[in-house]
């Protein structure tokens, strides 16, 4: 009976423990979900408060907590992307590769590809180039295998900025031409601002710094209309501190100052610690320059102790050339010598050369105002040192072989002045005198000839040295040259062209212009040249109703038109005029050494061909298109300044298309040159350019029929 109920309560305890974990497991997930969201919150509040040392620990505890109870944690990523935002790399490495570990189990590729990214970030902030890379790899595979465009674009990125930070500018260039276009593809503004803001950068390497500065420009601009949330503050006030550190070399100091304190501003009001140290660095070396030195020392030392702590060696060498380039300004070198060979190690650990020459160039300079001219001369050839130390140990083993064989000879001298003593005993005294004289004459002659010896040897030695080095210096600067051209010549096409048609974009335009306006003038002025074609046309040209072809077909078919549109402005135009992708659907053509009263014929021609062409936008499908023109002579009257003919041309041209537009598209309409009288019957656009008057060409009605943009009271 005993037994019997002891069966029953242990079946009724077992059917209790099937219940429990039946009913009561979901109760334990969503429990443990709830504690991870607010472990996470806990995390991050002790990052704002800036407890950065209770934060590193929290996340610790809680990546062990979560794999001592093998829970698959989803809090993994965004834990290590937090930590990153306040620059905790050494512990966001932990928390990441505890990521990978997971979703590498549970079959996660894409969150594995993100994982290996952001741990390729927190390597790169490290210095660790090597691993950098290699997560980078892996994460491309893993992208290309799942043919997410937006990930490569992202990886590409992040490589580029790898290769950049390594000084490999040709190769940093191609990943970042590969993210750019992905991100215009996609219409991503903010990292398309971020691929030009990187190559700006590598412009600036380059010392082309109005380039650099364009790219700036471009990306502020893009950014600066979107909606102002913390990450696009956080991108603008990146760009505005780098335009700030490139005016600073320009020796544009207030302005510099200005940028530098708007992008500061921008800055502090987002979490990017990192960031905000790199903005406080560049204000401190613009304080320095301007004359600040207590305030810029003080900002110099806080970002240095912050790169310390969080283990960004660049950042870190970076302080340490702005310190050291203040106190050379200073005039206290002993201090700028510290940070310049503490630099200069860093600098050579990790490879990179760019610093190691200018903190080389400091401990040199230092030590020439130190009269220390014998250290100066090591640092020249700084590259020579262990093979200049192997030279001197064999030079001196040489030495010392010489000096063995002058000492027998000395010796052996000596003997035979004694063998003449002893048969000349008679004149002992005065032989005894000759004997030291002689003696002492040998010993000086057997100096010199030793220090001649030897002096030759090290003049023979030196020549041989310093040949060499010139040699492979020499061929470094070869080298170097031909990576710089091919680079500048990489960079030049990809600022002067436009990546889907092909055809020159506006940079290209702005640096030609000039030059062919005051050529157009010239010959217009020059009465006895016998030829017509002396003009510049302008003919500005719109695809009609481009709109409705991206939203009927999508903006790749859009792509396929502009593509089409492209092959037949070569067709209508000579290879000598320049047709420009203006912007969207806009085409500018500006025709050298042409007549005026081609215009017409030439907006025509360009109208009836594009109403006859079918473009094919893919999957066998086609459509017809129609454009609209406006045209003007270049300049459309007398103005010396290339800045006012071209901004006025241009305006001219845009109001012409825009009134071609309003009056029904597929026609043309335009100026083809202005009068000096004043006539009853002026247009509009006279009205509006202040015009006396002008001849107008349209190929509607009539000019009567022609709606302008605005009612112009005559």
């Amino acid at each position: 009976m005993v037994y019997s109920l002891k069966l029953i309560h242990s079946l009724v305890l077992v059917l209790s423990l099937l219940l429990s974990s039946i009913f009561v497991t979901p109760s334990h997930a969503q429990s443990y979900k709830k504690n991870e969201f607010n472990e996470l919150n806990v995390i991050s509040g002790l990052l704002e408060a800036k407890r950065y040392s209770d934060a590193d620990r929290q996340a610790l505890l809680f990546i062990e907590t979560s794999l001592q109870k093998d829970n698959a944690s989803s809090g993994y990523l965004p834990l290590g992307k937090l930590l990153q935002t306040y620059s905790r790399f050494k512990v966001s490495k932990a928390v990441l590769n505890a990521a990978l570990e997971t979703y590498t189990r549970e079959g996660q590729l894409l969150n594995v590809a993100r994982s290996l990214l952001h741990l390729a970030s927190a390597e790169r902030h490290l210095s660790n180039y090597a691993s950098a890379e290699e997560y980078l790899r892996r994460s491309l595979s893993i992208a290309e295998m799942r043919n997410d465009r937006q990930l490569k674009a992202r990886v590409h990125l992040e490589l580029g900025i790898v290769y950049k930070e390594q000084d490999k500018l040709e190769l940093a260039l191609e990943p970042l031409t590969l993210a750019l276009a992905v991100f215009r593809d996609n219409d991503n503004v903010t990292y398309s601002s971020l691929c030009l803001s990187h190559i700006g950068d590598i412009y600036a390497l380059l010392d082309h710094t109005s380039l650099a500065f364009t790219y700036y420009e471009d990306a502020y601009s893009a950014v600066s209309d979107l909606s102002a949330n913390a990450e696009n503050k956080r991108l603008l006030g990146m760009i505005k501190t780098k335009m700030g550190s490139l005016q600073l070399r320009d020796n544009e100091k207030e302005e510099a100052l200005l940028s530098i304190t708007d992008g500061l501003d921008l800055l502090l009001s987002t979490n990017d610690v990192g960031a905000i140290f790199e903005a406080k660095m560049s204000m401190g070396k613009a304080l320095l320059e301007t004359g600040d030195t207590a305030k810029g020392t003080a900002l110099l030392q806080e970002a240095m102790s912050f790169a310390l702590e969080s283990g960004q060696i660049g950042l870190v060498n970076d302080v340490r050339l702005a310190l050291a380039q203040g106190y050379m300004r200073e005039r206290q070198f002993d201090l700028a010598l510290v940070f310049a060979r503490a630099g200069t190690v860093d600098a050579r650990k990790h490879g990179n050369v760019r610093d190691q020459l200018r903190f080389l160039a400091i401990q040199l300079s230092a030590n020439v105002s130190l009269g220390d001219f014998e250290k100066a001369l090591d640092i020249q050839s700084v590259v020579q040192e262990l093979r200049e130390a192997l030279l001197n140990s064999e030079t001196q083993n040489a030495l010392k072989g010489l000096q063995a064989e002058i000492e027998l000879v000395r010796q052996s001298g000596e003997l035979e002045k004694l063998e003449e003593s002893k048969q000349l005993v008679i004149a002992k005294a005065e032989r005894e005198k000759l004997k030291n004289t002689l003696f002492w004459s040998a010993s000086v002659a057997v100096l010199l000839m030793l220090f001649l010896m030897w002096s030759r040897f090290k003049q023979r030695q030196q020549t041989i040295i310093l040949r060499r080095e010139v040699r492979q210096q020499t061929e470094i600067l070869q080298e170097k040259n031909s990576e710089l051209e091919q680079a500048y010549k990489t960079l030049e096409h990809v600022s002067l062209r436009d990546p889907l048609t092909g055809l020159y974009n506006r940079h290209y335009l702005e640096s030609q212009l000039p030059s062919e306006i005051k050529r157009s003038q010239a010959e217009i002025a020059n009465i006895s040249a016998p030829s017509k074609q002396r003009d510049l046309l302008c003919l500005l040209i719109d695809i009609d109703h481009f709109k409705s072809i991206n939203d009927d077909y999508g903006h790749l078919a859009g792509d396929k038109v502009l593509e089409g549109f492209s092959s037949v402005l070569k067709e209508v135009f000579r290879h000598t005029d320049l047709i420009i992708r203006w912007g969207g659907e806009e085409f500018l053509v500006v025709c050298r050494h042409s007549s005026r009263e081609e215009l017409p014929e030439l907006a025509e021609r360009c109208r009836a061909t594009v109403a006859s062409t079918v473009f094919n936008i893919g999957n066998d499908k086609t459509v017809k298109l129609t454009c609209s023109i406006g045209f003007s002579l270049l300049p459309p009257n007398e103005i010396s300044h290339f800045d006012k003919a071209w901004q006025r041309t241009f305006a001219v041209v845009d109001y012409a298309l825009y009134a071609a537009k309003l009056s029904g598209r597929n026609g043309w309409i335009g100026l083809i040159e202005t009068y000096h009288t004043t006539d009853a019957n002026r247009t509009p656009l006279d009205c509006k350019f202040d015009f006396p008057s002008s001849r107008i060409a349209t190929s509607f009605n009539n000019i009567a029929s022609i709606q302008w943009p605005e009612e112009v009271t005559r």
